[in-house]
């Protein structure tokens, strides 16, 4: 009998402009430590390389964060990094992958794709859902992904309606086993909604945060990847015919600046009809924004983080951080300060979400970023 391989697929994209000035384009938030002592690239990595045969785990990266993820991990061959000339978003950097392993795997092995921004806590929970996504995967012809239970109405996260009644038409593929494993039928998916709609969603009780983590049998992935992103599948599978020639690297830069950027929740997630999700237990965030970075750490007597050479008098429920000249708050409520190197952030913390917006706003005013 052939073994069946589970394949591990990093998706490591960034802006840069989620938690700017602190990361930029050089440097994205995922391979920043905010959180402790190791970057939440080092944390994933770690955490998907104790369950996955070395060999089979890979890596999707923009040429010039490549030297910077092997510095930071020596968990992931260097064969196995596959480089993005243009960052594209996530559907592209998955086709690639799809792509590039495909002659060395059988349809039936397991893909896994993962973020690489994501903080773990409750590991053996996390095992345990990725365990049963890939049981369920190797069952099913569907696309299983995992879905955490959400704890506030963030509209920066992305939204897993699932069937929940077990005798609902859509759960009638599950068997008993995976559905008191937590797996259901998807509903629709929703990405980034308002503040009313994510408050909805938080209270309805039917409603998981989208981890980011997908998982499918190859053929699976490749069949819907190709019914759904087309062009972006043919145009791919062209590059087979240069692959280990000087031609390889102009024609893949050629190829993706065709492509539109798309994210794998809308080119295949939003539309596909054969997703289920594993409502999970373990703890989860995601490094999206400066109010995110703010939540998830241990706060004062005043609901303030603040962390190096910074004082604060009569604040609260705020964010401040500086690594050299004090920063000083005074009679301040819900805002982020953020002294950098080069340039300090001044914001209320309900705007932390727009920061992209900002960014866009200062490179298109022609005003130099570092």
């Amino acid at each position: 009998m052939t073994k069946t391989n589970k394949i591990a697929i990093i998706l490591a994209g960034g802006s840069g402009k989620k938690i700017w000035p602190i990361s930029n384009s050089n440097t994205p938030e995922q391979f920043i430590p905010l959180i402790g002592s190791a970057t939440p690239f080092q944390h994933s990595v770690e955490l998907i390389s104790n369950i996955f045969e070395k060999d089979n785990v890979y890596l999707v990266i923009n040429k010039k964060f490549k030297e910077l993820a092997l510095i930071q991990t020596n968990l992931i061959k260097e064969d196995n990094v596959f480089i993005e000339p243009l960052s594209k978003q996530t559907a592209p950097a998955l086709g690639l992958a799809l792509t590039l392993i495909d002659e060395k795997y059988n349809d039936d092995d397991i893909i896994c794709v993962f973020p690489s921004d994501q903080l773990i806590k409750n590991v053996n929970e996390y095992y345990d859902a990725i365990d049963t996504a890939c049981n369920t995967a190797a069952n099913l012809n569907a696309i299983i992904t995992i879905g955490v239970q959400p704890n506030i109405p963030d509209t920066n996260l992305g939204y897993i309606q699932f069937a929940e009644d077990r005798n609902n038409k859509k759960n009638e593929e599950i068997t008993d086993e995976l559905f008191n494993k937590g797996i259901r039928k998807s509903i629709v998916f929703s990405e980034k909604p308002d503040l009313e709609t994510a408050k909805r969603f938080l209270h309805s009780g039917d409603f998981v945060w989208n981890s980011g983590i997908l998982i499918a049998k190859k053929d699976v992935l490749k069949t819907t990847f190709h019914k759904l992103l087309n062009y972006h599948y043919e145009k791919l599978q062209s590059i087979k015919n240069v692959l280990g020639t000087e031609e390889y690297f102009d024609e893949l830069l050629n190829i993706y600046k065709t492509f539109n950027k798309i994210s794998i929740d809308y080119g295949i997630l939003e539309n596909a009809e054969n997703i289920y999700v594993v409502k999970a237990s373990f703890s989860w965030d995601s490094i999206s924004s400066w109010k995110e970075v703010h939540r998830i750490q241990l706060k004062d007597a005043m609901d303030n983080v603040l962390q190096g050479n910074v004082v604060a008098v009569n604040t609260t429920n705020s964010f401040a951080m500086s690594d050299d000249k004090l920063v000083a708050i005074m009679g301040m409520d819900d805002v982020i300060v953020v002294n950098s190197e080069k340039e300090i952030l001044i914001c209320k913390k309900s705007d932390a979400d727009k920061i992209d917006e900002l960014v866009n706003f200062i490179k298109n005013s022609n005003i130099s970023l570092y």
